[in-house]
Parts: C-alpha cells; structure tokens; sequence
C-alpha cells in the first residue's frame, strides 16, 4: 500500500475563513481538520476541527465568515478546542474532493492546516490512482508531494503520523547518542542498528525531522 505525503497550497481567494485567520492574525496557533461528513442537505457540509489557539477571536471570525450556517464549540482545555461546523461548501473543495473520488484511493485524516493557505496530508492507495489525483486537483491549488513510500504510520489524534521505520530511525538515534550535545553517534551507527545502509538511514532521519518541525512551526 503505497502513500504521499501531499503539501497543498491554496490561492487566497479560495482559502477557508480558518485559512485566513491562520495567516492573518495570531489567535490561532494550529488547526486541524478531522473528519467531514458530506450527506448534509444540498450544499451544506458538516466539518469537524480540532484547534489551538484564542477560542473567542475564532467564533467571532467564524460567525462572520459568509460560508458558515451555525457551529457548536467543544473546549478541551484553556488554549484548545474542537468547532463542530456546519457550512455552505465552497466549489473549490467541492472539485477538491471529487479528485479523490476513486475506488483505490483513501484520503488520511487529520488534514492539517497551516498559515498562508497550507494544508498538509497524507493519501494511500493503488500507484497509478494516487498519480491520478494530482492531475484531477483544482488550478487554484499548487501541491506538493514531500514523501512517497509504503504507509505504515500509527493512527492517533492530530499529531505527528511518523511510519514505524521513521519512529525506529529516531529510537535508534536517540539510543546512540546522535541527538547529543555534544554528538556521539553518527548516522553510520544509526544504520548498524537499523541494519541498512547509511543513506537509508540518513533518509529516515530526515523524513522524520521534516514531519516533525512541520508539526510544531
């Protein structure tokens, strides 16, 4: 079962109101966006998030925003919460998720979104069906794809998904001492625990690290 990771970047104009809040203003430090459920009436979404940041600046944003019918918020703790959403569905995720509509392909929730219209996820499914869906996505949205591989990641909250190769690289790294200050292991030791070669191992470490500064910045 193969995998992407997919970095997305939407135009400003088709961005969500979370989007935008995101970028411009700091009452919001992350968001993800958890599940959805599409059988609402005509064009009517339901969404889920879970989010970090001023609950208060976020409902005002929210109530305001043109797309939105109600909501309902959930705080989890002082800085945390969920937003049960019910909207209007914009056409651009309307032919967002209909590139997605095919048998062998399943999109990987929590989506995370990050400032200046990011969002970031993984896909799985059949090779040829994954390709497919970066040719059926909007115009307005440029992507990226960071990673490709087999996908053996750990479901959870939003948090970071590393594959299991990934969370064994880290382990090992950190058993060495590579993360030391000073180091006192080197990636070649990273890889005899492994038992790979050193660019394999060195690939890990980097994957990993990447997902891992996404997370938190």
């Amino acid at each position: 079962m193969k995998y992407l990771h997919l970095s997305l970047q939407y135009e400003r104009e088709v961005q969500h109101p979370m989007q935008r809040l995101l970028t411009d203003s700091e009452a919001l430090e992350r968001s993800w966006l958890v599940t959805w459920n599409l059988l609402g009436e005509g064009d009517i979404v339901h969404t889920l998030f879970y989010i970090i940041g001023d609950r208060k600046r976020y409902e005002q944003h929210i109530a305001s925003a043109k797309p939105t019918v109600d909501y309902d918020i959930t705080p989890v703790e002082d800085n945390s919460f969920y937003a049960y959403v019910r909207e209007r569905e914009k056409d651009v995720f309307k032919r967002f998720r209909t590139a997605f509509e095919q048998p062998s392909v399943v999109l990987v929730p929590p989506l995370a979104y990050r400032p200046n219209g990011r969002v970031d996820f993984d896909i799985v499914g059949e090779p040829e069906a994954l390709g497919g869906v970066l040719d059926r996505l909007p115009e307005e949205i440029t992507t990226e794809v960071s990673e490709v591989g087999e996908y053996d990641a750990r479901p959870g909250i939003p948090a970071v998904n590393l594959t299991a190769r990934q969370r064994e690289a880290l382990q090992a790294a950190v058993k060495v001492g590579y993360y030391e200050h000073p180091r006192t292991g080197s990636v070649a030791d990273v890889a005899e625990v492994l038992d790979c070669a050193t660019s394999t191992a060195s690939n890990h470490l980097q994957k990993a690290e990447v997902r891992l500064i996404r997370q938190f910045t």
